[in-house]
Parts: structure tokens; sequence; C-alpha cells
């Protein structure tokens, strides 16, 4: 396990003054270090994991506080990213919408291509039968079925071929998510959450798995809103947030709101209380609204259309503690049809670093819509095979036949149902996954 840093080697404003001069050896000529981490913290993130094997010099440069920390001036936010439709078994990765900024990893394709095919252990053959779970800060939850009752589960990096295979939990219970603890812009660890069956009114039981410990434990968590997991959660700085149901009856909730819009229940799982917090979603006029849940700069997103009229919601806290969630507008209602674009759309999801970007799917036209709810700028994107330039310097791929796949079961759904979308987002720094006690990587 890696030693955590002191203070006063994370204040070391140039910790290579420790460091003997770092030659490239080319006829006497040599490199000091300082101008070394200097061309390093240029490169991409893909370069550098691979200078990491050169030397223990350079990895022991790589890997100090000062070039991390001057890495991420350099490369404030990753770039590469994929929206990701959980479509189980049958198709195990699919990808809607991948974005890939090549100033910050420089990858020849994009994410699902890393994870398909699958291989945990690269002696061992490729896995047929498996699908991709959830993702959070670049790691990702495969589920892979040997049997029918004999599965697999592993977290890692598709990217850096790096896996852990976790145990089975003591007791059959479905998968449900993935959580990360960030310190100093590297995940230090990870707990993969799994909802038990037969849940109880106003508990929702959980098995939790930690990479810390390498065992799992059983929670009981209180909330007003039953949980059953059966939607995917979306998931920020260790949270997960599930769009639930109410089945209660109506004589057992004060200022009742209508049960078929849902709940949104959020649960900390690197907190201290075992307390849910519920907010219901906004109520819309009608109940054929079109719904979907995301995340965009940090922040949980609620989007919905109706009539043609767009609405973008933030999830925020009323108090310092955060102990109350409430639903602010991020700006004013958008009506579709007034600016030209009089289509009929669902929404899918926002882009994760840019909350002005919002992806649509096109019923009319059978294609992911890209619009910029600041310009008022809407696209219609056709099929896009290969990667293309993109305005920002870096390379987009609309899926539009799994995209449609997926929008044509949902017309089955309830007019009330929710879109959610996972986001695989990989971070500006990769690290060795988070290694848990006597697991191998």
């Amino acid at each position: 396990m890696k030693r955590r840093l002191t203070e006063s080697e994370e204040d070391n404003p140039n910790p290579s003054k420790k460091l003997s001069k770092i030659s490239m050896e080319k006829g006497r000529k040599r490199i000091p270090a300082e101008i070394l981490m200097e061309i390093l913290a240029r490169l991409p993130m893909k370069a550098i994991a691979r200078f990491k094997s050169v030397s223990k010099k350079w990895n022991s440069v790589t890997e100090s506080p000062y070039f991390i920390r001057r890495y991420f001036s350099l490369h404030p936010n990753s770039s590469t990213w994929s929206l990701m439709f959980l479509t189980k078994l049958y198709h195990p990765i699919t990808e809607a919408i991948g974005f890939h900024g090549r100033d910050t990893w420089d990858l020849p394709k994009s994410l699902a291509s890393y994870v398909l095919p699958f291989q945990p252990y690269p002696n061992l053959p490729t896995v047929n039968n498996y699908y991709y779970v959830a993702s959070s800060n670049g790691l990702i939850w495969i589920e892979v079925y040997l049997t029918h009752h004999n599965r697999r589960s592993f977290v890692g990096n598709p990217v850096s071929k790096q896996w852990v295979e976790i145990p089975q939990p003591p007791n059959k219970c479905a998968a449900t998510g993935l959580v990360t603890r960030v310190e100093n812009g590297l995940v230090t660890s990870f707990k993969v959450v799994r909802t038990c069956s037969n849940q109880t009114r106003n508990v929702w039981r959980v098995y939790v798995y930690s990479s810390e410990t390498g065992l799992w434990s059983f929670k009981r968590l209180l909330s007003f809103c039953p949980v059953d997991g059966a939607n995917p959660p979306v998931n920020i700085d260790g949270k997960l947030y599930l769009w639930e149901k109410d089945s209660r009856e109506e004589d057992l909730m004060e200022n009742f709101i209508p049960k078929e819009f849902g709940f949104l229940v959020g649960y900390d799982f690197y907190g201290d209380d075992n307390q849910c917090q519920v907010v219901p979603l906004p109520i819309p006029d009608n109940k054929y609204v079109r719904r979907c849940l995301t995340t965009s700069r940090g922040d949980v997103m609620y989007v919905e259309i109706l009539y043609r009229r767009l609405k973008v919601w933030r999830l925020s806290s009323n108090n310092p503690e955060g102990s109350e969630l409430l639903w602010e507008l991020s700006r004013e209602e958008i009506n579709l049809a007034s600016i030209g674009f009089d289509v009929f759309c669902f929404p899918l999801a926002m882009n994760p670093f840019d909350d002005d970007i919002i992806y649509l799917w096109s019923r009319e036209h059978d294609c992911v819509v890209t619009g910029n709810l600041q310009t008022l700028e809407f696209v219609l994107h056709q099929e896009s095979e290969n990667w293309s330039s993109a305005s920002n310097g870096g390379c987009c791929r609309f899926n539009k036949l799994d995209s449609k796949r997926y929008m044509d079961g949902f017309r089955n759904e309830t007019s009330t149902s929710v879109v959610i979308l996972s986001q695989f987002v990989l971070p500006p720094w990769m690290d060795l996954v988070p290694r848990p006690p006597n697991i191998l990587v």
C-alpha cells in the first residue's frame, strides 16, 4: 500500500532538489530533473504511464507530489468520457455518446472499446458473458456470468488493464452501484454496493464491499421512501442517488405528492450515519413528461421536456450541513418551438464537464441531438463510426444504432419513467487501482 504523503512533502515546492540529476544518455548530455518534470507534465497520461517503467528515478519523478500538482495545473479536467446505456447481458457494453480530448489521454479509440473483449486476467482467455454495471472516477464494475449459478465481479481500469476480482457477498443480492473516494486528485478506495431482496418498509438493506478492508459489510439504511434498487443510480463524491417510486398509501404521507413521479434517494457510503436523504422529483403539469437524471460539473441534474418546453434543475442543499436537499432551476425554461427546433425529443444526459451542453434523442429523426443551452443552438447527429474533430479540439462519436435500440425499448416504459445513462469518465490522473488486502490486481 502506498505511503501517505506528509505535509512537508506536499508543501515542498520543488522536491526535485532532493533528487540527483536524472540523465537521458545521449553522448554526455544530461537533462536536469526540473526540466524533465516540465517535459513529462505536458505529455498525455498514456505516455506518462509508459515512462514510469523506464527507471526507478523516472517513476519517482512522476509520482512526486510536485509533479502531480504540476500535471493537474496543465490538465485541469479529463476530457475523455462516455455515456453508457445499461443493457445487461445480451449487449454488455453499449456506448451512446463518447468524447475524447487528445491533449489529456491521447487514446486512439473510444472508452467502450477498451472493455471489448473483456480479459480480467492477462494469461487467461477473454470472457464472453459479461456486462457493464457502473462507473466512478475512471473505475468500472463488470459482472461476469460463467454459468447460471456461477458469477464473478471485477472492478478496474479498462485502459490500464488492471482488474480486482471482488468476492461474492454472503447472501444473494442485486448489483446497485460503485462509489469511490478521491484525495488530492487520486482515487484511494472504492466501494461496491448491492441491494438485498425482500426490502422492508423504510429500510434499505444493502451489502457493501470496501477495497480498504477487502470485506463485505451489511447496512440497514433508513429512508421514508422504500428503496428496491431496480433503477441505475447516479453517483457523485461517494454518494449514490437512486430514482424510486413510493409504494405507500396516500394517507401515510404528509403533503402527498403523486407517487408515480417518484423520489430521489441519496446516501453517502463514506459517511458515518445510516440516514438516507430523500427529495421528490419536480412535479410536472402532465404525466406524459419526458425526463432524465444525469450529472454535470459535480452536480446532480434533472431534465424534463413537456409540450416542447425544456427545463433543467440542479440538486442543491438549503443548509450548510447538506442534510436537506432541494431542486433549483438552473436557468429559465426554454421553448424549443420558439427557437425553431419543434422536434419531439427525449432528454438523454448532460455533458459531464459543461452544463450548457445537453444531449437529446429525436424520435422523429432517430438520432442524437446536441443542444447548447447558452446559444440555443440544436444540432442533429447521424451515425458516426469514426471519431471526428469536435469544436473544442477533441473527438466525438454518436452511436445512432444502439441508441435507437435502447430508446425504442423505452417506448414500452411507463410515461413517467426516467432515462438514466451511466457516465464513464476518466480522471486527469491514472494511478494504480486500489488494492484490497490479500487481493491480487
